[in-house]
């Protein structure tokens, strides 16, 4: 469907109340203990004094008036604040915040603001972490330093001066990439711009400045971060107003500045995570390939592509159910004159192993005053209104938007309220609507908008009014949260858990309920977000990447992109290579379809590869999934963090690492064959050819449509999936070939190193993958479940060596059936591709011979 922003001109003027807001959703994180003052006053500039706080490794110091901060890891200065440069300025404005004037935190001198660096010295409590700084503009402004936990030491600050309106917190710029700060679709290193914390109308091609995921945490290429706790309006300035100084810029009088200095920047990540929330772990079915339409016209129309994937062997887990779907927005009814036989269509999508997911919007049409409701979605809004679910305004009505929404074909778009989820009977009452729908199948939701709660318009700030007294000064950041938590609430209760929900919009922990971020309708080519573009393929990377800096692991973008309709063939094929490298990869968009047979038979082939390596590599996401999931390190990272000690790792803007072991150069301009590749430190081994590669070095690497620049690092073992399986969901029959089917069979590609590698597979088994002096090596002691093992070595042109593979003496048989698995104790070699294949049954160790030694 087409997703707009939802205008909001109905809440103009508005008035936001010029006290503090009361406490919304729980922030779950963690001040560190309340700022108190308890020394004697003494109010002197001169007084010496200096708070210290020790994490693992590392330490802060906080001295001086004005204040100013110094970051060490071990002996080494990370970050440390300059003569000249206080750490900490309060904005002032005569009798504080404006109730309608909003404060623009992107603006180095937001209008009537006036910024002050308290020097004056009231007091101090070394005992505490505590000293009291003050100005006359300021009042008092207390600061503690304190060890939250070992991976974090945290600075609160709160200043209780009644004409406090913001605050500010500057640091100099150093040789180190600023990453992070959420979904980016610029670029992973967010130095020379300003980066807005919450959304804004603007006038990009979307009509807003995409800021659908902020998250006001960055982490430096030199092994630290900073992440500001605050549920208020802000902005990072990275060096675009001053070269020399980045400034973090927010409304409100109180912030916790939490300090990292880990070894690595991905370790920088981990515990920026563990901090806010580790990630929800997805179901494992998720993982595999996912299709749908911008909008189907029947039941007849999905059927007939779930059948078609199947015999196209495009291997598919999941199917879409777009809008529209719903007689009206949004009773979760499903629409019997589109879908005839919702019931029949569902059982068979079980039968041909699909999950299927739903579209869903937090609106519910609305009613004109002294109107008749006119649908089932209208009735309930009446319900709503009377009970007080409803987001209101200053006037105390139902907000109702201004812009409609709604689908593209067949259906009405409509005006609407959003549930408020600070009350807890919105939540139990859309719980209760989801059931039919849950138990019709729904295994997951596709939640678009809830970016809608903007701060402001035109300067002027927006005035909704929540259940729990909050106002959008703070509902920007919860209202993302309550809907998806709402959903999986329902999921928990009506499906036993087994739920999967997308989400558009979010915000810092948010990464604790949605399992995954889609970041909407991005262009249908290869831009990048510049210009008023929302941007294509290089934008989509660019978000995946920043949001798995930001603490949320995974991400999806449309293959083929969204704005401007079904892309060419080119578009769809590269930016299939980049979703099948990742680990989420689904199908869909604006215009007809994304589907590859309606290109041509060789884009079927093309797409058919991608899917199945993308599908075939999930053990390997989930791998990592898992541990995001328990220790919040990303899934994947840009080569500039995941290399931090290599300069040239940086030039390189959209290629990744992901995982460990896997190194990602993906194609993004048009008609380009070749690709310059900075491989980073290390061996590296081609996917495609087997040719090594040692790093750094600069190389251009062939990448002809279907064979993106993947590489292998050196010694890497890499589990996978049996070849044959369609699907990751257990289906009954035998109709699909499920994970199931083949559960007596694992497979693994390696990449023999000098020293031997000892990997668990699926089920913990190991296999121990090494040189010899006339070969190679695979250990095999057979797990307890799965006795066949199926190996790809990728060795390079050695490969048209080999001669022989034995298996505790046992010679195997050459055959080409070795490459799909349809042998057993068999094997086969292609000098060209540089891979060794062998499938052996039973506890034992290969012996891979090569001629020639």
């Amino acid at each position: 469907m087409k997703r707009a922003l939802l205008l909001l001109t109905s809440l103009l003027p508005a008035a936001c109340d010029d006290a503090p807001p009361a406490t919304g959703l729980d922030a779950r994180v963690l001040d560190a203990p309340d700022p108190s003052d308890t020394a004697s006053d003494v109010t002197s500039p001169g007084i010496p004094w200096d708070l210290q706080a020790a994490g693992d490794g590392f330490d802060a110091t906080l001295s001086g008036s004005p204040a100013r901060l110094r970051l060490r890891r071990g002996a080494t200065t990370l970050l440390e604040s300059p003569e000249g440069m206080p750490l900490i300025l309060i904005g002032t404005r005569e009798g504080g915040p404006s109730a309608t004037r909003f404060h623009d935190p992107r603006q180095a001198d937001p209008s009537g603001i006036t910024w002050v660096a308290p020097t004056a010295v009231r007091s101090v409590n070394q005992a505490a972490g505590t000293v009291t700084l003050t100005h006359p503009s300021t009042g008092d402004v207390v600061l503690r330093l304190v060890r939250t936990n070992p991976d974090v030491l945290s600075l609160v600050v709160e200043a209780r001066g009644p004409d406090v309106a913001m605050l500010r917190f500057d640091a100099p710029m150093d040789a180190g990439g600023y990453h992070g700060l959420g979904e980016q679709f610029a670029g992973f290193d967010a130095r020379g711009r300003v980066v807005p914390m919450q959304l804004h109308i603007e006038g990009s091609a979307s009509g807003t400045n995409e800021a659908h995921v902020p998250v006001p945490f960055t982490v430096s290429t030199l092994g630290y971060g900073v992440f500001v706790e605050t549920t208020e309006a802000g902005a990072f300035d990275v060096g675009a107003t001053e070269a020399a100084r980045w400034s973090a810029r927010f409304e409100g009088n109180r912030a916790t500045v939490h300090l990292f200095a880990q070894s690595t920047p991905r370790a920088v990540i981990g515990a920026y995570t563990r901090l806010t929330g580790l990630p929800r772990m997805p179901p494992r079915w998720s993982f595999g390939h996912q299709q749908w339409r911008n909008a189907w016209d029947s039941d007849a129309q999905v059927l007939e592509d779930a059948r078609r994937l199947r015999s196209e062997g495009i291997p598919t887990s999941t199917m879409w159910i777009d809008n529209p779907w719903q007689t009206s927005y949004s009773d979760h009814t499903i629409d019997r004159t589109r879908f005839r036989d919702p019931e029949a269509m569902m059982a068979t999508l079980r039968q041909l192993g699909y999950r299927v997911i739903f579209w869903s919007v937090p609106f519910l049409d609305a009613v004109s005053d002294g109107a008749t409701p006119q649908n089932p979605a209208e009735r309930l809004w009446v319900q709503a209104r009377e009970r007080n679910l409803l987001v209101r305004t200053t006037s105390g009505r139902p907000y109702v938007t201004i812009t409609r929404y709604g689908g593209p074909s067949g259906m009405p778009n409509a005006n609407g309220s959003p549930m408020d989820w600070t009350n807890p009977e919105a939540t139990a009452f859309w719980v209760d609507q989801l059931r039919p729908v849950i138990e019709a199948g729904a295994r997951g939701f596709k939640l678009d908008y809830a970016e809608d709660v903007v701060c402001e318009l035109g300067g002027t700030r927006t005035g909704f009014r929540f259940f729990n007294g909050d106002t959008e000064r703070r509902g920007h950041w919860f209202y993302p949260q309550g809907y998806h938590a709402a959903y999986r609430a329902a999921l928990d209760r009506w499906a036993g858990g087994d739920g999967f929900l997308i989400g558009r919009a979010s915000s810092w922990g948010g990464q604790r309920i949605s399992d995954l971020i889609w970041p909407g309708d991005l262009d249908n080519d290869f831009s990048n977000h510049e210009g008023g573009r929302v941007g294509g393929l290089r934008a989509a990377i660019h978000g995946m990447v920043s949001l798995a800096e930001s603490g949320f692991p995974s991400f999806a973008s449309d293959t083929g992109g969204y704005r401007g309709g079904m892309p060419d063939r080119e578009v769809l094929l590269r930016w299939a290579e980049h979703t099948a490298l990742s680990p989420f990869m689904q199908l869909g968009g604006a215009g007809t379809s994304h589907n590859p047979w309606a290109y041509d038979p060789d884009a079927v082939r093309i797409y058919r590869g991608l899917a199945r390596l993308h599908d075939d590599l999930t053990p390997y996401f989930i791998e990592h999934a898992v541990r995001a999931s328990a220790e919040g390190v990303p899934p994947l990272v840009s080569a500039a963090v995941g290399f931090p000690g290599d300069p040239g790792s940086a030039r390189d803007t959209e290629a990744y690492l992901l995982g460990d072991d896997l190194f990602v150069a993906p194609v993004v301009t048009a008609g380009a064959t070749h690709r310059m590749v900075h491989v980073p430190p290390g061996t590296w081994v081609h996917w495609w050819t087997g040719a090594a590669y040692t790093g750094p070095m600069d190389v251009t690497i062939a990448a002809p449509i279907g064979q993106p620049v993947l590489l292998a690092r050196e010694g890497a073992v890499i589990p996978m999936n049996p070849q044959e399986v369609q699907s990751l969901v257990t289906t009954e029959g035998d109709q699909v070939v499920d994970l199931g089917d083949r559960a007596t069979v694992r497979r693994m590609t390696a990449v023999p190193g000098p020293s031997p590698t000892r990997r668990a597979l699926v089920d913990g088994a190991s296999v121990t993958v090494g040189r010899t002096a006339s070969g190679w090596s695979i250990d095999w002691p057979m797990s307890a479940t799965a006795p066949v093992l199926r190996s790809e070595l990728l060795v390079g042109p050695q490969a048209a060596m080999v001669t022989a593979v034995t298996v505790g003496g046992a010679a195997l048989s050459r055959s080409a059936g070795a490459r799909e698995g349809t042998c057993t104790r068999c094997w086969d070699a292609d000098g060209a591709r540089g891979v060794v294949w062998v499938v052996q049954e039973g506890a034992g160790e290969a012996l891979i011979q090569r001629g020639g030694v």
